[in-house]
This record gives C-alpha cells, sequence and structure tokens, in this order.
C-alpha cells in the first residue's frame, strides 16, 4: 500500500515545488484555494483574509490549503488520486492577453548589479498570463502528479452549444419542429436524466469508497470519456489511442440512444441519423482535435529539451459527475522531496508545461489581474 502524505508533508512538497519555481523564474508561485478563493502566500506561512494576512500554522493549515468554506474536504479525483491540492498558479507578467491593461511599466522595475528585474513592491493591480498547476497524489503507486490544468466536460461543451443542444434539437427534429410536442419531450428527457443522476450519484458514493463504478452519467460527458488512462508522449501512440477510443465512442453513442428508447424518448432515424453525425462531429473536436493539439505541442517541445511529461486522456469522473478528459502530467517520487533529483525533475517538467502552455492554448492559460498585496507576496 502507498504511503499517503500527512497534510504537513503535502506542504513541505508545496514549498519545495515553490523553491524549484522561484530559481528557475525569479518569483513565487501563487496559491488559490478555489472554493475560498484564499491567496496563500507558500513562502512565508501566510493566508490573505480579504486584505489582511493572517498566519498558517499547524493547527490551521489544512484549513487553508484543502477545507471548502463549510470546513468539508475540497472535492478531487477521490477514485485514482487520495488527495488534490487547489491551484497553484505561474504568473508570466511579462506576457500579456490584453496589451497595454494593468502591465507593468518603467518604474515597476530595478535596474543593478543583479540586472534589470521586477521591483518587490508593485504598487498598482497588474494584469498578466496566468497557467495553472495542479498538484495531486496517485493512491495506487502514491507517485505525485504535477500537472498542467484538466479539461474536463464542462470546458469542452461551452464551445459550439454543447451536448444537451444537440439532444433537444434532436427531439425538435423528431416532431417536425412542433415547440408544444417537442416540449413535452424536452420535459420527459429532462426527468429521465434527473433519474439518472441521482442513480449515478450513489453508485459515485460507493465508487469513491473503492468499489467498481457500476453506471453512467450520460449528460455529463459519459459519451466522450474515455475507456481506460491513456499515457500518450508521440503522435503516434495518439493515433493508437484515438483508433480504440472512437471505437468506443460509436459504441456508446448507441447506448445512449438505447437508452432515450427505454425512456419513451423515440426520435425516429432520421433525427436519430443527425444526433449522431452531431455527437461525432463533436467529439472530433472535443476531446479528439484538442489532445492531437496537446500531443503535437508536447512532441515540439520536446525536441528542443527532452521531459517526463505526458498527456493523460482519461475517463476518471469527479464527485461533480464530471468525466476528466485531459491534461498534460509528470511524475515525482514523494521519496525524492528535497533532493536534487526532485530539483532537477521538477524544474526541466514544470518548465515544458508552462511552455506549452504559453503557446496561447486557451485551455491551459488564461488572463487575470492581481492586486499589490498578492504581488508584493508574489515578488517578495
Amino acid at each position: 500500500m502507498a504511503r499517503i502524505l500527512s497534510v504537513p508533508e503535502r506542504i513541505r512538497l508545496f514549498k519545495e515545488i515553490n523553491r524549484v519555481h522561484k530559481k528557475m523564474y525569479g518569483w513565487n508561485i501563487v496559491y488559490e484555494n478555489a472554493w475560498t478563493l484564499t491567496h496563500i502566500d507558500i513562502e512565508r506561512n501566510l493566508a490573505l483574509n480579504v486584505e489582511d494576512w493572517v498566519s498558517i500554522n499547524k493547527s490551521n493549515e489544512r484549513k487553508y490549503y484543502f477545507l471548502d468554506r463549510d470546513g468539508k474536504e475540497l472535492p478531487s479525483f477521490r477514485g485514482t488520486f487520495a488527495w488534490q491540492a487547489y491551484y497553484f498558479y505561474h504568473l508570466n507578467p511579462y506576457k500579456f492577453f490584453e496589451p497595454y491593461k494593468n502591465e507593468l511599466t518603467d518604474k515597476d522595475f530595478i535596474s543593478d548589479g543583479l540586472g534589470k528585474r521586477i521591483r518587490p513592491d508593485v504598487s498598482h493591480p497588474v494584469n498578466c498570463d496566468v497557467t495553472l498547476i495542479e498538484v495531486l497524489q496517485r493512491k495506487g503507486d502514491g507517485k505525485i502528479w504535477i500537472t498542467s490544468n484538466w479539461l474536463y466536460d464542462a470546458n469542452c461543451y461551452s464551445s459550439g452549444g454543447g451536448f444537451r443542444d444537440d439532444v433537444f434539437a434532436a427531439l425538435r427534429e423528431s416532431v417536425g419542429g412542433d415547440e408544444e410536442t417537442s416540449g413535452e419531450l424536452r420535459e420527459k428527457y429532462e426527468d429521465a436524466d434527473y433519474a439518472n443522476k441521482y442513480w449515478f450519484d450513489k453508485a459515485l458514493e460507493r465508487y469513491f469508497r473503492g468499489g467498481r463504478l457500476r453506471a453512467r452519467c450520460w449528460d455529463r460527458g459519459y459519451l466522450f470519456a474515455a475507456t481506460r488512462e491513456w499515457r500518450i508522449k508521440t503522435l503516434g501512440q495518439y493515433e493508437e489511442a484515438l483508433k480504440a477510443e472512437k471505437e468506443r465512442f460509436q459504441g456508446a453513442l448507441e447506448e445512449f440512444i438505447g437508452w432515450l428508447r427505454r425512456n419513451g424518448i423515440n426520435l425516429g432515424e432520421n433525427a436519430e441519423d443527425r444526433l449522431r453525425r452531431r455527437a461525432g462531429e463533436f467529439y472530433a473536436a472535443y476531446p479528439c482535435n484538442i489532445a492531437k493539439e496537446w500531443c503535437e505541442f508536447l512532441v515540439e517541445e520536446d525536441k528542443v529539451e527532452p521531459s517526463d511529461v505526458y498527456l493523460w486522456w482519461g475517463g476518471e469522473p469527479n464527485s461533480d459527475r464530471c468525466y476528466a478528459f485531459l491534461t498534460l502530467f509528470f511524475e515525482v517520487d514523494p521519496n525524492d522531496i528535497g533532493t536534487p533529483k526532485f530539483d532537477e525533475a521538477v524544474s526541466r517538467n514544470m518548465r515544458a508545461i508552462v511552455n506549452i502552455a504559453e503557446k496561447g492554448h486557451v485551455y491551459l492559460i488564461s488572463s487575470r489581474e492581481y492586486e499589490p498585496h498578492v504581488w508584493r507576496s508574489v515578488f517578495s
């Protein structure tokens, strides 16, 4: 059985990651609890509560790092991972999505014997590019995963209307556009979906306690999930995964249409065929084309400097019924924490993830504005 890090050991891990990051880039990582939006200064053991800094000690560190507003454990991929930290942000004050909007100016830099660098006391908000980094520990082997942003079904479906819109379009087409009858079918679908989610949640609870997942949540992306954990490094491996997953997708799509029929929703041959076509187009774009693009970035990055970064494509559901699709990740042995081996692995592989994100992919990088008190902790 793998040894799972205690909370104090996790905090030490975060400090070591931050130390390596600071050595690489010259400034600290920003940590935020995603459910309380608390900013944590990892280096100085401080939590920002509104605009007041609160000291973090052994009695309250779990609260600030791992609990939500109600004092409960933050949700995670509990089937595969023992714990997950939310979120580490790599800020790049030299890159901007929106030029000239609260960016750094000449007066924000110091020039001395150490060269030109950012002042630690920046006095105005700064808007810059941000790369999200996550840290998790696997249950099975205890390996620490350091990853890019995780791409969920909700991220995918926010583009192009989403899978539900395709279903509702099929419902309208099945009755020739009759709004009243279409509304009745939509209500029937919503009832079936509600019942499906109820029983899926029950099955998910058993799964998180160590059982097998014997249910599917159709409305939250099962169609688009993968059959297994694919660790992809080359375009050849991607093509192998794509071939296997396309076959699974076609089978799952037929299961979904059968599920509609069992719930009294008979679309008819023409509407079913159009739903198959739309869903297939969506699947080709999300997640298949995204996985291919990430893999191309990874291959290109490895030509410059080989890394231990892989593309992960899998179907692990989290507690929000979302199936995790894609991320870039590398593994660290917890026994290496605090050693030169750890430093070398984190610096080389984190740089690869950041470089890939900063090629401009919308799913891996964002633009955020930070107030002066946050910048002072970043550059402390």
